[in-house]
C-alpha cells in the first residue's frame, strides 16, 4: 500500500516537473489565460544600422506581491527585425496576462542579426549577446479585466556597440522600454500603441465571414470585416479572398479587444507561388531603373538564412505604388521607374516561384513603405508649420548610401508630432517618420509621424 502510494506520488511528480518546465529546462511555461493583450514591439532608430533581427524565445512579466509572475507570453519563438519598426509599432503576439500589479519583465533571446554599411556596401557583421536573458524593470503596470497593449520599444541606439572602422564586429546589449495603455475609447483616435493597426503583412489562414485569420511573421491574428471594410487590389468583398492568399491588413481594436479591418490589400494571390521581400535600396541600376538592389530586412518566407542583399529586376509590367494611409498627400510626388532611388525602403513583390536563393527577383509591384531618419532640424530655412529640413549625420547609412546629408520634410494633414516643439524649432534633434520621394538628386520625405529620438 505505501509502496503504491510512493509510486503515484513519484508519478504525479514527475508530471508536475514536465509540465511546469522544471525537468533541466530553462523555457518558462506558456500563459494560457488572463485579459487580452497585444504584445508589441519598436525601435528608436540607431542611423548607422540598416537590419538587426533579434529571436525572442519568451516574455514573462514580473509580479508585484502578491501578483506572481507570468508564464510565457509568447507561443512560439519569434524572430523581430527592428530597423524597420522605427517610429513605429508591430503587433508580435495576442497574449494572455493575468489581472494584477507588474514592474518588470525578463525576455529569453538569441541570434542577432546585424547588418551595417561600410563605405557604401552593405556588410552583416558578427554580433555578440551580452547575456541571453534581458531584464526590463518600469513603472507599475496594473492589469484589470479591460483589454491592453503592452509595447516593447528597443532603444537600438544604447543596446549595440560598434566596434571598428569600419566596422567588424558589434556587442549586443537589448534595452528595452516598456508600456502600457488600455484600448483607446474612441477608434478613430487610436495611435499605434493603443489601438491603431497599419500594415500587417501575413497569408490568410482561415475565413469565416465575417473574419479572417492571417498568419504573420510572428503570430495568427484573427481580424472582423464589416460593410465599411475597404477591400483593394483585385478583392472587393471578403468572398474574393483564399486560403493562402498574401495580405495587407490595416484595422483598430474594439473595446472587447478583438481587432476590425478597416483595409485589406492583395499583395499576391496563392503566396505558395509568390513572396514579397522589404529592405532599404542600397544599388540602382539604369535610367530609368532596370534593376535595383536592396539590404533584406523581412521577406514573407521567413527565411532562416536570408542574404544580405536582393536583387530585383524591374520590367515593363512592374507597378509601382505608394500608401498614403492616413496621409493627406495632396499630389502625390513621382514614385517610378524613373524616380527611385537609394536609400529608399520599399517593398517587392513577386508572383513567380522565387526564393532568397533564386535572383534576381522579377518585381510585380514595388511599393513604397515608410521608414525613418533622425538628425538635425536646420535653422535655414526657417522651419514652419508646412515643414523644415533635416540634417543627418554623415556617419549614417542614410548618408553612406546617398551622399546626401540633408532632407526636406513634408508636414501634412495626418502628420502626427509628439516632439517637445510643434512645429520641431531649430536645432531640436527629431526621429521623422514618413515616405521618402527622390527626384533627381534630391530627398523628401512626407512625415508620417514626428518625435524625440528616444
Amino acid at each position: 500500500m505505501n509502496g503504491s502510494r510512493l509510486g503515484v506520488c513519484l508519478l504525479l511528480c514527475f508530471w508536475a516537473l514536465v509540465s511546469s518546465g522544471c525537468g533541466g529546462s530553462q523555457s518558462q511555461p506558456f500563459q494560457p489565460t488572463g485579459t487580452v493583450t497585444t504584445i508589441q514591439t519598436g525601435d528608436a532608430l540607431n542611423d548607422q544600422i540598416v537590419k538587426f533581427e533579434l529571436t525572442i524565445s519568451s516574455i514573462t512579466l514580473t509580479g508585484v506581491s502578491p501578483t506572481a509572475t507570468t508564464g510565457n507570453l509568447l507561443a512560439k519563438p519569434s524572430e523581430v527585425e527592428f530597423v524597420h519598426e522605427a517610429g513605429t509599432l508591430e503587433p508580435l503576439t495576442v497574449a494572455h496576462i493575468p489581472p494584477g500589479t507588474y514592474n518588470g519583465a525578463t525576455l529569453s533571446v538569441s541570434n542577432p542579426e546585424l547588418v551595417v554599411l561600410n563605405g557604401t556596401t552593405p556588410t552583416k557583421v558578427p554580433a555578440t549577446l551580452s547575456s541571453p536573458t534581458v531584464t526590463v524593470t518600469f513603472a507599475n503596470i496594473t492589469v484589470g479585466t479591460a483589454p491592453l497593449f503592452t509595447n516593447f520599444d528597443l532603444d537600438l541606439a544604447n543596446s549595440i556597440t560598434l566596434n571598428g572602422t569600419p566596422v567588424i564586429s558589434a556587442t549586443v546589449n537589448p534595452k528595452f522600454n516598456v508600456t502600457s495603455s488600455t484600448v483607446a475609447p474612441n477608434e478613430n483616435n487610436e495611435d499605434e500603441d493603443n489601438g491603431e493597426i497599419e500594415d500587417v503583412h501575413g497569408t490568410v489562414k482561415s475565413i469565416t465571414a465575417p473574419n479572417v485569420t492571417i498568419t504573420t511573421r510572428y503570430t495568427d491574428i484573427t481580424f472582423a470585416t464589416d460593410s465599411n471594410t475597404e477591400f483593394k487590389d483585385g478583392i472587393a468583398k471578403l468572398s474574393d479572398l483564399k486560403v493562402g492568399d498574401m495580405v495587407e491588413v490595416d484595422g483598430v481594436t474594439k473595446s472587447d479587444g478583438t481587432k476590425l479591418a478597416t483595409n485589406v490589400e492583395l499583395a499576391e494571390a496563392e503566396a505558395a507561388h509568390g513572396m514579397e521581400v522589404e529592405g532599404i535600396i542600397s544599388a540602382v541600376t539604369g535610367s530609368p531603373a532596370t534593376k535595383i538592389t536592396i539590404v533584406h530586412q523581412v521577406d514573407s518566407t521567413d527565411s532562416p538564412d536570408p542574404p544580405v542583399t536582393v536583387d530585383v529586376t524591374i520590367n515593363a509590367t512592374t507597378k509601382f505604388s505608394v500608401r498614403a494611409d492616413k496621409l493627406n498627400l495632396g499630389t502625390t510626388p513621382a514614385f517610378d521607374a524613373s524616380h527611385i532611388g537609394k536609400g529608399q525602403r520599399v517593398e517587392v513583390d513577386t508572383s513567380s516561384s522565387s526564393t532568397m536563393s533564386t535572383m534576381p527577383i522579377v518585381a510585380d509591384k514595388i511599393k513604397l513603405r515608410e521608414q525613418a531618419l533622425v538628425g538635425g532640424v536646420a535653422a535655414t530655412p526657417a522651419p514652419s508649420a508646412s515643414g523644415f529640413t533635416l540634417t543627418l549625420a554623415s556617419t549614417s547609412a542614410f548618408a553612406s548610401l546617398t551622399g546626401q546629408t540633408s532632407v526636406a520634410v513634408i508636414i501634412v494633414s495626418g502628420t502626427q508630432q509628439e516632439q517637445t516643439h510643434t512645429p520641431p524649432a531649430a536645432g531640436d534633434t527629431v526621429r521623422v517618420r514618413g515616405l521618402l520621394f527622390i527626384n533627381g538628386t534630391a530627398y523628401t520625405m512626407v512625415a508620417a509621424r514626428i518625435d524625440n529620438n528616444d
